[in-house]
């Protein structure tokens, strides 16, 4: 990954965190060639100017034996698109909500125990937000090809099997 706008160091910072934010500032200092008080300053700095939000644990919901992740996107009317927003807000089965563009669209992520609460939450929402819902569409994700965010990093750079040259698959 490379940030635009970040200097070399900054990038190689931010490169090494991403695989383990554990790591220690000496750690981080080792892998990209200079001091730790060096390290601690950037991050530091990248933390204040907001390039760096914070540090988390990112589950991996694949894992978990039974458990059921989904997209979901919402079509909604002008006057109710707060409404909604703010009910999936305080849903405990939604990961991320997204504004997309088109007319009151969004776009949310969630995770479920099992089919059987995917059916109760979809049929919930239709149900307390029915009037202002125009179209909704919910899909249950099969497998995760690529999330930079999560930790996986699909290998775009491999040729790929749909397209003869591969063309547009290069690494940056």
């Amino acid at each position: 990954m490379h940030i635009e706008g970040l200097d070399e160091l900054d990038n190689r910072i931010v490169e090494i965190i991403k695989d383990n934010a554990r790591l220690t500032y000496s750690e981080i200092g080792a892998k990209a060639g200079v001091s730790r008080i060096s390290v601690k300053k950037r991050m530091e700095a990248l933390e204040k100017k907001g390039i760096i939000q914070g540090y988390k644990v990112v589950i991996d919901s694949t894992k978990i034996p039974e458990g059921v992740r989904f997209l979901l996107d919402l079509e909604t009317t002008p006057e109710c698109f707060e409404d909604i927003v703010e009910w999936l807000a305080r849903c405990k089965h939604i990961r991320q909500i997204y504004s997309v563009s088109g007319d009151c669209a969004i776009h949310a992520t969630g995770f479920v125990s099992n089919p059987k609460n995917l059916q109760i939450f979809v049929n919930t929402l239709y149900r307390e937000a029915n009037k202002g819902i125009r179209r909704m569409s919910c899909k249950t994700i099969l497998s995760t090809l690529m999330d930079m965010d999560g930790g996986v990093d699909y290998e775009r750079y491999q040729k790929s099997e749909y397209l003869e040259t591969g063309a547009g698959f290069e690494r940056n």
